[in-house]
């Protein structure tokens, strides 16, 4: 066996601990709604911090006769606005965690309803129009450009995050992932590295990729924002 396999092994062992533990691999390849709430809410959180903001929502919009599991952006802003608003939705629906720890940082609920709206301005409203968007290079360029200027979202990896919990790729390496595994490994092929420690251990390829992400996830701080 490589050394670099065994080195990454026992580095995801010490860092995720056991497999049977780590959080089944997200995606909502229906809900760009989910899809935003999650990707807003996961940076320096816990797994279950998140699932408890997708699951307040899901209850909310069934009780509006709504599939939270099939809802675009329009339906997310217009959740926010039939409870009055950001403040109101953070409360009920989401948290009061704010974008960052810059002083009078925004909500995250405010966060969320500005890239709701960059990305119905631009055409996409649905996980179809966000997978279409990212194969074309200018307008996910552009796509990314306007969710990256919303506060707390200028590193790019929520935006990041976001296209992978619409496309639930089979072969994508988050930048995350594959800067955990070069940071901890060197200068090694992170998809093939990632694919040979899964073989190697007998774990499965995307839990593996995921519990990586939710580990790199909640090592980072979101940075201070001016806004």
């Amino acid at each position: 066996m490589n050394t670099d396999i065994e080195q990454l092994r026992t580095v995801c062992v010490r860092d995720l601990g056991d497999p049977a533990g780590w959080p089944e691999p997200t995606g909502y390849p229906n809900s760009l709604a989910l899809c935003i709430i999650d990707a807003i809410y996961v940076t320096g959180a816990r797994h279950l911090t998140v699932q408890k903001v997708v699951e307040r929502y899901r209850t909310h919009r069934a009780g509006q006769g709504g599939d939270a599991d099939t809802d675009g952006a329009p339906e997310l802003l217009a959740s926010v606005h039939e409870v009055g608003g950001p403040e109101p939705w953070a409360s009920e629906i989401g948290n009061r965690r704010p974008t960052s720890t810059a002083r009078n940082a925004p909500l995250r609920a405010v966060a969320l309803v500005r890239v709701a709206q960059a990305l119905i301005e631009l055409g996409i409203e649905t996980t179809a129009d966000l997978r279409a968007a990212a194969e074309d290079v200018e307008r996910c360029g552009k796509a990314r450009a306007a969710w990256c200027a919303v506060p707390g979202q200028q590193s790019g990896f929520t935006w990041s995050y976001l296209v992978l919990l619409a496309q639930v790729p089979e072969v994508t390496v988050h930048t995350a992932v594959a800067g955990y595994v070069v940071r901890e490994v060197g200068a090694v092929d992170p998809v093939a590295a990632l694919r040979a420690v899964s073989r190697f251990a007998g774990w499965d390829l995307h839990a593996l990729h995921h519990a990586i992400w939710r580990f790199e996830s909640g090592r980072r701080r979101t940075l201070p924002s001016s806004a």
